[in-house]
């Protein structure tokens, strides 16, 4: 299997900063509305390692974020559960903003930076690993499904399934598309199970992972993309990260607790890159808009006396590294 990275490209392509703070202030809001009393919210151990060994470190928009002593997972505890993370996805007008204006603002652009590359990695994992695979499963697609570049996908497979949809671009009138609520009377039927950008708000992480492994085939892929602590952009910002919030930000989780957790329920990784090519600049960006944030003295020198050319050739080493804090895992059911 090849890598496919990112190419370069800019954070205001994908994120226009005025639709940006337009949605924020309606985050804010929802936030307020959506999650009205915390005193029901539920204390949890450090979802990347299970341990009680953790420590407070800030607080966001009212939600309490905790860091793990072992794992060096970043996590909101107490929270909100299950139930009340899917009313919010369900509810939120800065959600509803996000898909009618952010999205059509800069589908073009993440079709082409964003999504192409990841359908590649898609494809090209199931011609290597699992080439007869037949049933195709997608968990909560927030915004869109992945499978919007190819018009001919939904030929390619005998079933796709859409599991708890929060969004469905488009009505489908093919045989082979199913929608259900849950993973009931899925237990060992599908083939590439895939779930991008779902861990991160998950209210408990291993027994989704649980529930992903009985679902799965032997040999079935299992595709996901997360948010990681272990990046850039969230090791130097933390709290000042702009894209660090509830609930879309549950669980920031080490790569070493993912690795572990997916070992753990019983797949073998076939793969952990790291192809973000935005910490750099959003760094960089924060510290030009705020230079009162705390940051290394090497990092103010580079921004301050040294080209876009250097903020790159780090960004290419983080992403060589598995230090960007955008993952891509495939694993496999053993």
């Amino acid at each position: 299997m090849k890598n496919i990275f990112l190419n370069h490209f800019h954070e205001s392509e994908i994120k226009p900063q005025a639709l940006y703070e337009q949605w924020r202030k309606a985050l804010k809001k929802d936030l307020l509305v959506l999650f009205p009393d915390k005193k029901k919210f539920v204390a949890v151990g450090c979802p990347g390692c299970g341990k009680h060994n953790f420590k407070s470190v800030f607080t966001k928009f009212g939600f309490e974020y905790q860091r793990c002593n072992l794992c060096d997972s970043l996590f909101v505890s107490p929270r909100p559960n299950t139930r009340t993370i899917r009313k919010f996805y369900k509810n939120s007008q800065a959600v509803k903003f996000w898909g009618k204006k952010i999205m059509r603002a800069s589908i073009s652009a993440r079709r082409r930076y964003q999504l192409f590359p990841l359908y590649v990695w898609f494809m090209d994992l199931i011609k290597d690993y699992k080439p007869e695979a037949r049933v195709v499963a997608d968990y909560e697609p927030k915004y869109f499904s992945l499978f919007l570049p190819d018009k001919n996908f939904y030929t390619k497979f005998e079933k796709i399934i859409f599991i708890n949809p929060l969004v469905l671009e488009r009505n489908f009138s093919t045989k082979n598309i199913k929608v259900v609520n849950n993973f009931s009377n899925l237990k060992n039927k599908v083939d590439v199970f895939t779930a991008f950008e779902v861990l991160d708000r998950e209210f408990d992480p291993v027994s989704f992972i649980k529930k992903v492994s009985r679902i799965c085939r032997k040999g079935g892929l299992f595709l996901l993309t997360v948010n990681t602590i272990s990046g850039f952009e969230y090791q130097i910002l933390g709290k000042n990260s702009q894209r660090l919030v509830p609930p879309d930000r549950l669980n920031l989780l080490s790569v070493e607790a993912i690795h572990q957790l997916l070992t753990n329920e019983g797949f073998r990784i076939l793969d952990i890159s790291s192809p973000g090519k935005l910490d750099v600049e959003i760094v960089a960006n924060t510290f030009k808009s705020n230079s009162n944030i705390d940051m290394p003295e090497f990092l103010k020198y580079m921004f301050k006396h040294r080209s876009k050319d250097a903020w790159e050739n780090l960004q290419d080493f983080l992403q060589l590294n598995k230090l960007s804090s955008y993952l891509r895992i495939a694993a496999v059911k053993k």
